[in-house]
Formats: structure tokens, C-alpha cells, sequence
């Protein structure tokens, strides 16, 4: 799932009106909308890397549970939290997140 944000690097616009549900033309919303899919999607990348390579496992899933909590975070603190489809998009990423501390508090290499 974290992988298909990657879409939002050629569809932006597409990507902000179905999570956020905003309309936008502004070129520097778009810009950081672009860059947001790009991260989302590697990360998403990486996981599905360390699934194959479990040298990798634990410095990837810290930096997607920080990715995906930070994002629920930020959602709750925000006026989006009203936004049925954003909040979610936030508590899915919130469970990935959370199931991903679990996996790594019973993680032995």
C-alpha cells in the first residue's frame, strides 16, 4: 500500500483532491505533492526491499514507522482530521506504523 503514494509523482493533482480533497493548480503545492509521493513511494520500496534482504529489516521499518505515524500526527493536528478519507488514509498508515513497532520489538536477526 505505502508504495502506491508513488502514483502522486506523475498525478498530483489526483493524488491531493482524493486524499485531501483539495483542488490545487499552485505550482509549489504541486511541487510538494510530487515530493511527498516520491518519499512515500520509496519508502514503500524499501520495505518491500528488506522483505528480501533482513540486514536492512530494522533501520527501514524505524524510518517507516516514523513516516507513517508523523503522518497521523500530523493529520490529527490538523483541520484534515474532519476529512473522512484523510483520516483513514492516516489510521491505516497509523496501523502499518504501530504493527511495524510490534514486528520489530519480537525482531531477532
Amino acid at each position: 500500500m505505502t508504495v502506491l503514494v508513488g502514483i502522486g509523482l506523475v498525478a498530483p493533482r489526483q493524488l491531493l483532491d482524493i486524499v485531501l480533497g483539495e483542488k490545487t493548480g499552485d505550482a509549489t503545492v504541486l511541487l510538494m505533492a510530487r515530493h511527498w509521493s516520491l518519499l512515500g513511494g520509496v519508502v514503500g520500496v524499501l520495505l518491500i526491499y528488506a522483505g528480501y534482504h533482513p540486514e536492512t529489516a530494522v533501520p527501514v521499518m524505524l524510518v517507516a514507522v516514523i513516516e507513517k505515524l508523523t503522518f497521523g500526527i500530523l493529520v490529527i493536528a490538523s483541520p484534515l482530521r474532519r476529512r473522512l478519507l484523510t483520516m483513514a488514509v492516516a489510521c491505516a498508515d497509523a496501523v502499518m506504523g504501530i504493527l511495524y513497532v510490534l514486528f520489530l520489538a519480537q525482531y531477532r536477526p
